[in-house]
């Protein structure tokens, strides 16, 4: 069972997507500082850490993901970034339970 899996559309592909040790670790090596001080504010962090999720899930699971963080940016809708907050904020409260 692959708990915590979601999955986002990037462009026209639907892409795996969730919180990985990895995707932490990426994140704090292109920010040079840890997802726990991250500014909920700002746009750039947000973006940083989706692709990182992105980018860490399609490495885990075998598929192909050679976008580069200007180029997903730029693929991303506001909306798609709301619906990966909120599915965020859900995974986090289901682990609360």
């Amino acid at each position: 069972m692959n708990k915590g899996i979601s999955y986002i559309t990037v462009g026209c592909r639907e892409l795996p997507c969730r919180l990985t040790m990895g995707a932490m670790l990426l994140y704090k090596r292109n920010m040079q500082k840890d997802v726990s001080q991250m500014s909920g504010g700002d746009i750039e962090e947000l973006l940083m850490f989706m692709w990182c999720c992105v980018k860490c899930a399609c490495k885990a699971d075998g598929v192909d993901f050679e976008t580069d963080f200007e180029t997903f940016c730029c693929q991303i809708t506001p909306d798609d970034l709301n619906v990966w907050n909120e599915a965020m904020a859900q995974s986090g409260e289901d682990k609360k339970k």
